[in-house]
Parts: C-alpha cells; structure tokens; sequence
C-alpha cells in the first residue's frame, strides 16, 4: 500500500480535489491508488506584481515490486478521505466548492499577509527603540561633553589663575581668545543643541504618527481576524448545510429509486398477470369454442334426425292416406297420435335448433327444451302404451279372422263339391256367401294391419332410436350447461380477482405517483433552497472578497507607507550616527588638545617652578 501525509503545508496536499488537513497542520497518512490525480499547493496570486504561481498537479502510477500496476480507486470501495466536503450530485454545478475552497485560500493568504505585516511592525518597534537609544546616547554624549566644556573652562581660569609671569597684554588677548572661543563653542553648542532637539521632536512626531498607525493597523488587524473568523463560521455552517442538503438530496434520490424499482416491480407483476388473464381468457375463448363446434355438431345431428324425421312423416303421410283409404276405422287412432308425436318431435328439433342457434347456449332456453323433450318422451311413452293395446287388439281379431277362414274353406270346399248333389235354398247360399265376404274383407283388413303393425314397429324402432338421440343430446346439453356454468364461475371468479388485483396495482400506482410527486416536489424546493442560499454565500462570498482586497490594497498602501517612513528613519538614523560619530571625533580632539594644554601648562608651571628654586 502506497500512503501520503500532508507535514504542516500552508498551502495544503489533495488528493482527487480533496485537502488533507487544514493549513499548518500535519495530516494522518491517507491510501493513495494508481490513477489519482494530487495536487500540491494552490494557485497563489501577488497583488503587487498581479503574478499568479500555479500548483502542482499530476496523475499518478503506482507500481508494485513484482512489477505490476496497483489497484485503481475505481475497484475498491470509495473510503471517505478526511475532507469533510461531499461531490456534489449531477444535477447541480461543481463550482460553488471549488469557489469556497479559493475563499478560504484567499483569507489564508490574508493571514498570512497579516502575520508578515506583524513581524515588520516588530522590527520597526525593535528599530525605534534603537534609535532611542542612540539618541539617549547622543544626548548623554552632549552632557559629557558639556561638563568637559565646563572642566576646560575652569582649568582655562586656573591657568590664568596661575600665569600671573605674564604680561596684562598677553593675558588680555589670551583672554579675549579665549573668550571669543567660548562664545564660538557655546553657539556651536547651542546649535547642535537646538538642531538635536528639533530632531528629536520630529522623530517623537514620528514615532507618535507609527505607533498611530500602528495602533489602527493592529485594530484592522483584530477586525480583519474577526472578521475571518465569522467567515470561516460561516463558510462551515454553509458546507455544513451544503453536505447535509446533498445528503438528503441523495437519500431523495436513493427513495425515488427504491419507488421507481418499486413500480417497475408491480408495473412488471401487473403484466405478467395481465399476460397470464389474457393467455387465460384465450384458453377460455378456446374452450368456447370447442364447445361451439359441440354445439355445432350436435345441430347437425339434430339436423340430421330432423331430416329422418321429415322423412318418417313423409312415410307416415302416405301410410295415413293408405290406411285412410284401405281401413279408416282400424289404427286411425294410432296413426293419428304416431302422427302428432312425430309432427311434436320435428317441432321440438326445428324448435331446438333455432333456440341454440340464436341464444348461443343460454340456459333459460336449454331448461325449456329439456322440459319439452320430458314432455315428448312422457307422449312417447302414451303412444307406446296405445300401441301396445291397439297390437294386442288387432292380433285378437287377426287370430279371429283365421280361425274363421280355417271354418269357412272346408266348409267352401264341401260346397262346391256337392253342389251338383244338394241344392240349398239361396237365401241360406247367399248369406254364408256374404258371410265369407265380410270375413275377406275382415282377412285383408287383418293384413293390412299386419303390414301396419311391421311398420309400426319399424316406427317404434325409430322413436326408441329418436328417444335415446334425445337422450344423449339431453345429457350433452346438460354437461355442456354444467360445462358452461363452471366455466362461467372460474371466469367470474377470476375476473373478480383480476379486477381487485388491478383495483390494488392501480391503488398503489397511484399512491406511488403521489409519492413520487412529493418526493419529487420536496426534492426541487429543497433543491431551490440549497440554490439560494449558494447564490447568498456566493454574494457573501464576492462581498467578503472585495472586503479582501479591499483590506490587502489598504495594507499594501500601509506597508509601503510604513516602508517608506521607515527608510527615512533610517536615513536619520545613520546621519544621527554620523553626527554622534563627529561628536565623538571632536570631543576626541578637545580631549586631546586639553591634555595638551595640560600638559604644556604643567611643563611651564615645572619651569616656573624650577626658576624660582
């Protein structure tokens, strides 16, 4: 792992736009990666020179010993670095922190600014007060050099004290020499005296006018501080509302997914049950139709049996005008009712199919036709018992007419065998005759009813035959009704569901639009907010930066007025250490002219000394 630490830079160490620790404080080591971007320093601008000093700035490559690259920040997690300072989101511009940021490097400079301001006070203090000292000195100088004066001057009276070999001329001139010496010294003196003091008082003004300026330097100074101060406040409270509105923005924006994810999920669940209803209503439609083409052949059917009996009818027309011209007494009845029943029967199928054909399988019609197909069959079974009776009765005189044809053929035989031999009344011939002639008629009678019976039967096998269709398609009919009620039941009960699945989905699109309109509504005032309140500190931000120039303009003029002052002072300054020099050189040279004279005058008063031994 590869780490950088920031040791107490005034300008700062980033790593991907990010500082390490405050100015002048050292920063925990922090994990850098291959593909980092680090800057170190920032862009610093002279006002006096108006010179800017780019930063440095580079995209880093990491390697390994064995040769290999390091990871790239984009394959771990991001670990939050010590900056407090969120990205800002994508919706909003990334400039408002890099601006804040350039603030703060713009009062960091300030303060730096100031704190070389100080130090340059402090040594303008250090070199006042050196220069008071050197006028104390001067001053000292002058007393010691005015009490030399004065020790010269009565050592001038006791030589004159003590020449007393000398002439009054001579001492006179002596005198007056000396005299105009001391009024020479004494005005040098007073000159000296009066120009040091004038100097003096100019340098108090002086000094007065910096410790002035001075004073409302350091008051700027204060102000300025505090006024960083509550800008740094400031600056914190607004990155710290910043950071929390871009946190709320991405909670925002983390619920509006979760939402969206949410109704993709039920707009998904919705249409796969609206796939699965329509591939159910599709199997339905199936199903109807496989039971339409029931329906459909079992009209054929019905089509088919009416056909059949049409043409039962037809036969049964022609076997009714038959029996009606051969026997009009015998079967009538029957053929009358054979008759109704199959005329009933066609009705009912014709009846049958119309009803299925319109109501496509109602089953108010069904329950109809079936009461009428119970109504057919309960006839069927009348006509069946008439029948029976009717078969019964015809066979009873069938075997009559037999049995009398059997009586009359001998009887016919034997007639006409002796009719040559007997000779009978025609009155007794003529009523047998007739006798036998009814019986004829009775017999062919008896054989018609004989083929009337066959076909009766054959009619009766073809009502059993319509009787079981009837049947089979009254079962059909109601597993098609039992079919069609269940079907019908699964159909509302799904569509039941289906509507309260769509009723709830819909329920809760909607309470999904609702809230995604709040959050959405909640996002852009907050959004609004953040903005204006950026706006403000951005006008807070070109008001405070206009103060600062406005204060390093002032400070700059300050500082070159002081500057200056200061190389005036010290243009006095080595001309006061030039006169204190020169001083010093005279007072050097009276000193030595005075032990000069001393000495002379110890060496004459030696001389006098010696003469007057």
């Amino acid at each position: 792992q590869f780490y950088l630490q920031d040791t107490k830079s005034s300008n700062g160490t980033f790593i991907n736009s990010q500082r390490l620790s405050r100015g002048s404080e050292e920063s925990p080591p922090c994990e850098i990666m291959s593909g980092d971007v680090i800057q170190f320093g920032v862009d610093v601008t002279e006002n006096t020179r108006k010179v800017t000093h780019g930063c440095i700035v580079s995209t880093i490559k990491l390697f390994l010993p064995d040769g290999m690259e390091a990871r790239l920040r984009s394959d771990v997690i991001h670990a939050p670095l010590p900056s407090p300072v969120d990205k800002v989101a994508a919706n909003t511009p990334s400039m408002y922190s890099q601006e804040l940021f350039q603030l703060s490097q713009y009062l960091q400079e300030a303060l730096h600014r100031e704190q070389m301001l100080e130090q340059k006070l402090a040594t303008l203090q250090r070199l006042l007060a050196v220069t008071q000292e050197a006028s104390d000195t001067s001053w000292q100088a002058l007393i010691d050099e005015d009490r030399l004066l004065s020790r010269l001057e009565v050592m001038g009276n006791q030589l004159q004290a003590c020449s007393k070999n000398q002439t009054e001329d001579s001492i006179r001139k002596e005198l007056i020499a000396l005299q105009e010496d001391k009024h020479n010294y004494e005005t040098t003196a007073k000159e000296s005296l009066r120009r040091v003091l004038q100097e003096k008082i100019e340098v108090v003004r002086k000094l007065s006018e910096v410790e002035r300026s001075l004073s409302n330097t350091e008051d700027e100074c204060t102000h300025l501080k505090e006024m960083n101060e509550r800008t740094q406040e400031e600056l914190r409270e607004l990155a710290n509302k910043y950071n929390g509105a871009v946190n709320e923005i991405k909670d925002l924006s983390d619920k509006l997914k979760v939402a969206e994810g949410r109704q993709e999920e039920i707009q998904q669940k919705g249409l796969a049950e609206k796939k699965e209803l329509q591939h159910k209503i599709d199997e339905m439609e199936e199903r109807e139709q496989e039971l339409q083409a029931k329906i459909e052949a079992l009209q054929a059917d019905n089509d088919f049996t009416n056909e059949r009996l049409t043409a039962l009818q037809v036969r049964l027309e022609h076997l009714q005008e038959k029996t009606l011209k051969e026997h009009t007494s015998l079967g009538s009845y029957l053929l009358c009712q054979i008759l109704d029943f199959v005329l009933f029967k066609a009705v009912f199928f014709s009846l049958l199919e119309h009803f299925l054909s319109k109501s496509g399988g109602d089953c108010t019609f069904i329950h109809q036709f079936i009461e009428c197909q119970n109504k057919i069959i309960d006839e069927g079974h009348l006509i069946k018992e008439e029948e029976t009776k009717l078969l019964k009765d015809n066979q009873a005189r069938v075997k009559e007419s037999n049995d009398l044809s059997d009586t009359l053929s001998p009887s016919k035989e034997k007639s006409s065998d002796d009719t040559t031999d007997a000779q009978m009344d025609d009155q007794d011939l003529n009523e047998p005759i007739v006798k036998v002639a009814l019986l004829k008629d009775q017999l062919q009678g008896a054989q018609s009813e004989t083929e009337t019976k066959q076909e009766i039967q054959q009619l009766h096998k073809e009502l059993i035959e319509a009787q079981e269709l009837a049947r089979t398609s009254k079962q059909k009919c109601f597993e098609l009704q039992a079919l069609l009620e269940e079907e019908r039941k699964a159909y509302r009960v799904q569509v039941e569901e289906s509507n309260k699945q769509i009723n709830t989905l819909q329920a809760q699109l909607r309470r999904l639009q609702e809230e995604i309109e709040n959050l959405r509504k909640e996002k852009e005032n907050e959004i609004s907010s953040t903005r204006n309140e950026l706006v403000s500190a951005q006008n807070e931000i070109l008001s405070l930066q206009k103060v600062a120039e406005k204060a390093a303009s002032e400070r700059d003029t300050d500082i070159s007025t002081l500057q200056t002052e200061l190389q005036t002072v010290r243009t006095e300054l080595e001309r006061w250490r030039k006169d204190a020099s020169d001083y010093e050189k005279e007072i050097v040279n009276l000193q030595a002219s005075f032990q000069l004279r001393c000495q002379q005058c110890e060496e004459q008063q030696k001389e006098e000394a010696s003469r007057l031994k």
